[in-house]
């Protein structure tokens, strides 16, 4: 009787799957697109447990797209979005089941014990207090944490253009290539093929002569900026920067222990003409 037990659970839990993805509701005219509305709520039921891990065997991408009324491709881009997030995976000639562990499982931290806080002057080298402007916090920060209101900052993305569904294809096909590569401590200079694709870009784009070997990739502008200021300028050393001009860069040269003198800026830029004998690079 147990093989005919386990058949019957079986069965219930196939049930179980497709009366789940019966219960999907997607609305065509919203701002979503369909293949996220999908995943979004295929990703929702799997969190709340609706699915035995290992053995809820999901509906085919034919089947499903035919249920719904949409393609099939729709369908793929959510289930591969479910694939590389960890909440599928595929048993081949099987079909596509749940994960043993969901990323829920793994990824919620443990609550740490209550410890009491105490309060306590940070302890700062003598550069970090020897820099003039004291500013900091929410006052330079144009992540979702910084201060309300409208941004002004420039160099800034058109977040409405950027073509999400094309990044996140890509990004599935390099991780799926690339994936156990990508976890292992990479060059100090950036990413080899990201080197090769720059240096490409501009020797046809822009005229320059470079290789590979002359590109190092950084976290942005500002790490850019202090990487220059330490490795080109020694302590007291004078630094003309635009007046106004860049802030983040007059920070970068100051904590090098650069002197900072602001020059004035005119239709072709900084003007150099002039200088006093104090502030001469």
């Amino acid at each position: 009787m147990k093989p005919l037990v386990n058949k019957a659970r079986a069965k219930k839990r196939r049930r179980r799957s497709i009366i789940a993805f019966e219960m999907i509701r997607l609305v065509r005219n919203s701002a979503e697109p369909l293949h996220q509305q999908l995943y979004r709520q295929i990703r929702d039921e799997l969190a709340s447990g609706s699915f035995n891990n290992n053995s809820s065997r999901l509906p085919s991408s034919r089947a499903l797209a035919a249920d719904l009324g949409i393609s099939r491709l729709t369908v793929n881009l959510a289930f591969e979005k479910l694939h590389v997030e960890g909440y599928l995976r595929t048993r081949i000639g099987s079909g596509t089941f749940v994960a043993d562990s969901l990323p829920e499982t793994f990824l919620s931290p443990r609550r740490p014990k209550t410890q009491l806080l105490i309060e306590r002057p940070p302890r700062l080298s003598n550069r970090v207090r020897n820099i003039p402007d004291k500013r900091a916090g929410k006052q330079f920060d144009f992540g979702i944490a910084g201060p309300p209101g409208v941004s002004f900052v420039p160099a800034l993305a058109a977040l409405d253009e950027f073509p999400i569904e094309i990044w996140e294809r890509l990004r599935g096909q390099v991780l799926a290539n690339k994936g156990a590569h990508l976890l292992q401590y990479a060059s100090s200079r950036g990413d080899s093929d990201l080197r090769k694709a720059i240096a490409a870009y501009l020797c046809d784009y822009r005229g320059a002569r470079c290789h590979p070997e002359q590109i190092i990739i950084t976290a942005g502008t500002q790490q850019a900026m202090m990487i220059s200021a330490m490795a080109l300028v020694n302590r007291g050393e004078v630094a003309w920067i635009e007046d106004p001009g860049f802030y983040q860069a007059r920070r970068a040269f100051g904590f090098a222990g650069a002197t900072v003198v602001p020059r004035p800026v005119d239709r072709e830029g900084i003007v150099i003409a002039r200088p006093s004998k104090q502030a001469t690079p």
